[in-house]
């Protein structure tokens, strides 16, 4: 993977992929660590170039994951429908580095920049210095992976103490099961960190699976993005249960024509 990225504050810990959180002795913890050490039986024997109805890979997919012209998402394919995840060429696949199903693993755009937002109550956000076409993969959203318990904990600490939660969860279904995966950047994480909510985003999160059965959280732009815009995606759910929990929720400043006005929040 190639991410020259870092970051200019030296209390966060710069990682370009996920990694297992702090040791948790748990049933879920275990399940992190062994899915993390564990590998993809799936691999395809193509030469050079994949190509649909050959490819084992592809064919686990069930279509290409990508345009080949361009490496660009393929939104024709159902992106949602977990009965054909997005699984790329992975180390033992013997096509090559140049494959079109080769996206994600080779790291994020070189065109991203941190700083202060337009709405400084916003704090930073990243920003692209180039044109960025519709379906570009942009980075990942990578930090600490860590069980519910765990999130539960750092989610009342960073209410405490008045800190930005960073905490994402992935919640997919698959023939009736639900899988979470629970990522924290906010002490260990990579560029995606700093990518702001909108209501009416520029990019969306998509599971992309490589090596492991753990999905990286990878952000593709979903509409052109022109040079200077800031990279933003639809940080979850926005159904409010109770009276309650719309009263806990952060206010947006998104500033979109479709703003809700409230922060979404998914739970663990």
């Amino acid at each position: 993977m190639n991410d020259e990225y870092m970051h200019s504050d030296s209390n966060i810990i710069y990682v370009d992929e996920n990694i297992p959180g702090p040791f948790e002795d748990s049933v879920e913890y275990n399940n992190i660590v062994c899915n993390f050490n564990s590998r993809l039986i799936n691999y395809c024997k193509c030469y050079l170039i994949c190509t649909t109805g050959s490819c084992q890979c592809l064919m686990k997919s069930g279509d290409a994951n990508y345009q080949m012209e361009g490496y660009t998402l393929n939104f024709q394919k159902d992106i949602g429908d977990l009965s054909y995840p997005i699984i790329e060429c992975n180390s033992l696949c013997t096509c090559s580095q140049s494959c079109g199903n080769r996206v994600v693993q080779k790291g994020p755009i070189n065109c991203l920049e941190v700083k202060t937002c337009g709405n400084i109550s916003k704090g930073k956000g990243l920003f692209t210095t180039q044109f960025i076409p519709r379906g570009t993969f942009i980075c990942e959203y990578a930090g600490e992976i860590i069980t519910p318990e765990q999130a539960k904990k750092r989610h009342k600490l960073n209410d405490t103490l008045k800190k930005m939660n960073y905490i994402f969860c992935l919640n997919e279904y698959c023939d009736g099961t639900q899988l979470q995966m629970i990522v924290d950047p906010s002490e260990v994480g990579n560029i995606g960190r700093y990518i702001n909510h909108s209501c009416d985003p520029n990019c969306l999160i998509v599971p992309v699976r490589v090596n492991n059965p753990l999905p990286k959280l990878a952000i593709f732009s979903q509409v052109d993005i022109h040079p200077g815009s800031e990279i933003t995606y639809n940080y979850g759910s926005n159904s409010f249960v109770n009276s309650q929990e719309v009263e806990n929720r952060k206010k947006c400043l998104c500033d979109s024509n479709n703003c809700l006005g409230l922060m979404p929040s998914d739970k663990y």
